[in-house]
């Protein structure tokens, strides 16, 4: 994500009913965000939509990597399970339903 510029970048939320379409065209040409203010205190964030889907994937790779540590500390701490043994688990789980 490309850097805030704090004098074109930082508005007030009523520049976003009154000039929205303009407000959205800079976010997409800029790759910057819109931070949106009220009585001086930031409230949101317009984003394009882009940059909203690569901060997504990235949260989701992040996800994804503290899985495979969490996984990672439980085989050294020895906490696993054969697969006839996790098979049976979730068979157990299952029935419960």
């Amino acid at each position: 994500m490309t850097q805030l510029t704090i004098s074109q970048d930082i508005r007030p939320i009523s520049d976003l009913k009154a000039k929205g379409s303009e407000i959205v065209t800079q976010t997409s040409t800029t790759g910057r965000p819109v931070v949106l203010t009220r009585h001086g205190r930031s409230v949101a964030v317009v984003l394009a939509v882009d940059e909203y889907e690569r901060l997504q994937q990235a949260a989701e790779r992040g996800a994804l990597v503290e899985a495979l540590r969490e996984g990672e500390r439980d085989v050294e701490a020895g906490r696993t399970l054969t697969h006839q043994e996790m098979r049976a688990k979730w068979l157990a789980e299952e029935s419960k339903d």
